[in-house]
């Protein structure tokens, strides 16, 4: 079974390569979310922008959690974001359906984030 660092290094991998998806293919990830209809150049610059702050969220979690320092603090940030993506995602007017789904999803990531980053803490500050 699986260890919550070693599941903390793989949500935190993970989420730099879903970054990297967003800044390199930003109509696919954007087509996922809102359908095809989402194509505009601002669509597309703000995907962008979201999968470099994702990337780093990702890249810093991941370098921190195999250094046993901040690796709590890194997934308690991704849980923050989580959180946000999530209250947007379900109240704003006129989304589709999909995005609401999202919007549940991240709502659940951001509270995994915040157990996982308890738990890394947790262990970071644990007595040798």
């Amino acid at each position: 079974m699986m260890d919550n660092r070693q599941l903390g290094t793989y949500l935190a991998r993970g989420r730099a390569g879903l970054g990297i998806s967003a800044m390199v293919a930003p109509r696919a990830t954007l087509a996922v979310a809102f359908g095809r209809g989402a194509n505009a150049t601002g669509a597309r610059v703000m995907t962008r922008i979201f999968g470099m702050r994702d990337g780093a969220l990702g890249a810093g979690g991941s370098i921190a959690i195999g250094q046993r320092s901040g690796g709590g603090d890194w997934l308690s940030m991704m849980a923050v974001c989580d959180a946000f993506d999530a209250v947007v995602m379900l109240v704003t007017p006129g989304l589709p359906k999909r995005a609401r789904l999202i919007g549940i999803a991240a709502a659940g990531s951001a509270a995994f984030h915040l157990y996982l980053a308890r738990d890394l803490a947790h262990l970071e500050h644990a007595p040798a």
